[in-house]
Formats: structure tokens, C-alpha cells, sequence
């Protein structure tokens, strides 16, 4: 086999390697004008992907995809998770509501057990469903006195819970598996979202203290607290875009999303800020059931590596 034709071979590799990265999506919750937001992954081409109120969205906050491919979407305002054609933005049906004890659902998370974690802040508690039927499961809850209106929830691979509380400016760590409050920890007025990197730092935003902060050894006895990023605007829902590895954090005060380096918190372009953006909340970037993971992406650029080197080898052979 010629060079000429290995390099085109390996070149629309790359391209399809490429092509996991082009569609990338993020979907950001419009909580001022009740609808979800569709960009690309460098934060190009702003669409409505749905409607204002659409199926009765109201008070949007996390979106996610589901397993079944559909969008989910926690409307507070409504006590209920919606869902969605993930493509058109068109309503499909309720999946769970206040008649199965939900009360303004803010976060929310498909685990591989085959449930659905929600934060129901209203009631104090964080309940699941059966991710297949949405049929509420009355022996599983995770709540605590010290733990005030959850928001944000994270797990890790330890089999930890991690939990914002809104109104008692804290987080609050349960057993995954029981539901059993373990600690509580911290000091984060208005704590909101929260993210957990690979590192095993966690990662909350602080909606009154304008930053972002971090705790070293979560799942310890003695978290260390730490301030990661400053001059934020009500900061509400923050991602690390696995693309990048930069933090994104949405600025709920000035309608924006913005950029971060994550080893120092230093400011960098904003992903999105203005145009369609009028009250950005939670928001997703979607790599799972739209697009492969990181690691998948980084298997097939390590096929096309190795490919080469074969290919390359065989011919000076």
C-alpha cells in the first residue's frame, strides 16, 4: 500500500474521530422564559430547541438524556419531569409529578442501578424513580435536618451521594446505596450546582457568594474547602466540558455562560453570553447518549494512531 493512499486512510479517520467533537451539543435551561437552549459545542449557533412553556415547562432546570434517547427536563415550576424528542424539542408526555411526592425537582441523575435520582427541593429530600417506568420507589430517600432545600447532587465511583443545600448554605454527603446521611460539611451561601472531577475534588457554586468553590477529600471525615473561581454573577449550574477540560459555569445574574481554566479558576472567553440567553440555569453537555464519551473519542484516536504505526510498519517491511 502506497504512503499516498495510508495517509488518505488515516486522515478520514481523523476526520470521523473529528466528528465526535462536531456533534457535541449544549443544552442550557432558560429559566426567565421557560424554555431549553441549543448550542454547539464551542458555543456557536444558539437555537430554541424547546418552545417557551412547551407541555407546561415552567421554571426549567436540569436537562438531561435518558436512556431511552429522550431529553428530560425538570420543571419546577410545575413539579414535574418532562419529556422530550431530544432532536425536534417536541413534548412527549409527563414521566414523573407531584402525585408520586415530587415537589419542585431541581436536579436530577440516570445511574447504572436503573434509577432516576431527583433533588425535590420543596419537600427536603432526594427520591428516585425507576428509570424504565417512573414508578416512585418508597423505600429509597436520602434526606437530612441540616440539609435545607437540595439542589445540586454529584456521585462518585465510591458509592457517595453529594447534595447542595440552597438555603442551608451547605453540602451534605448520604450512602448511594441506603440513602443514610453520612456528614454534613461546609460553608456555601446559596449553595447550587455541583461537580465532581476525576481528581476527586468537588466543585459547588456559591449563588450568593458569586464564586465557585472546591473541597479536596469530600468523601473524607474533614473536607477542605477552597475558593476556585471569583467574580461571578449568581452563579446557578456548572460542567466541566469534557472536550476541553475547561469549567463552565452559568452566570444566572448577567445571562452568560462562562469559561474557566480548571487548575486555577482564571477567567477565559465566554462559552455564550446575550443573544437568546435571558436567565441561564442548569445546563448539559451532552456526551453520553448523543455523542460517544471522552474516553470513546479517545479510543478511536488511539485506533487511528495505532493503525498508522501498523500500516507504516508493514510498508517499510
Amino acid at each position: 500500500m502506497s504512503r499516498f493512499f495510508i495517509a488518505l486512510l488515516v486522515g478520514l479517520l481523523l476526520m470521523a474521530a473529528l466528528s465526535t467533537y462536531a456533534r457535541a451539543q449544549v443544552l442550557v435551561s432558560d429559566y426567565n422564559l421557560a424554555r431549553i437552549l441549543r448550542y454547539d459545542a464551542d458555543g456557536s449557533n444558539p437555537t430554541v430547541l424547546i418552545s417557551p412553556a412547551s407541555g407546561g415547562l415552567d421554571q426549567p432546570h436540569r436537562a438531561r438524556i435518558g436512556p431511552d434517547g429522550l431529553l428530560y427536563v425538570a420543571s419546577a415550576g410545575s413539579d414535574q419531569i418532562l419529556r422530550y424528542n431530544a432532536d425536534s424539542g417536541a413534548f412527549i408526555d409527563v414521566f414523573a409529578g407531584s402525585e408520586t411526592g415530587l415537589d419542585y425537582p431541581v436536579d436530577f441523575l440516570f445511574r447504572p442501578d436503573g434509577y432516576l435520582y431527583v433533588s425535590s427541593q420543596s419537600s427536603n429530600a432526594i427520591i428516585r424513580y425507576n428509570a424504565t417506568t417512573g414508578a416512585l420507589d418508597t423505600g429509597w430517600i436520602a434526606q437530612d435536618a441540616s440539609i435545607s432545600a437540595p439542589s445540586g447532587i454529584a456521585f462518585d465511583n465510591a458509592g457517595n451521594l453529594y447534595v447542595s443545600g440552597r438555603f442551608s448554605y451547605n453540602l451534605a454527603r448520604f450512602d448511594a446505596a441506603t440513602g443514610t446521611h453520612q456528614l454534613t460539611f461546609g460553608d456555601v451561601p446559596f449553595a447550587l450546582g455541583l461537580a465532581l472531577l476525576p481528581d476527586g475534588r468537588l466543585l459547588v457554586a456559591s449563588g450568593y457568594g458569586n464564586t465557585v468553590e472546591t473541597f479536596a477529600n469530600p468523601d473524607s471525615a474533614a473536607p477542605v474547602q477552597s475558593t476556585l473561581v471569583t467574580g461571578l454573577d449568581f452563579p446557578v449550574g456548572i460542567e466541566i466540558d469534557p472536550l476541553t477540560g475547561e469549567l463552565l459555569v452559568a452566570n444566572y445574574g448577567d445571562g452568560s455562560i462562562s469559561r474557566h481554566a480548571l487548575a486555577d479558576g482564571s477567567s477565559l472567553a465566554d462559552f455564550a453570553d446575550g443573544g437568546l440567553l435571558s436567565g441561564p440555569n442548569y445546563f448539559t453537555i451532552l456526551t453520553t447518549a448523543a455523542v460517544p464519551e471522552p474516553s470513546t473519542t479517545a479510543a478511536l484516536f488511539g485506533g487511528v494512531t495505532l493503525l498508522a504505526t501498523f500500516l507504516l510498519r508493514r510498508r517499510s517491511t
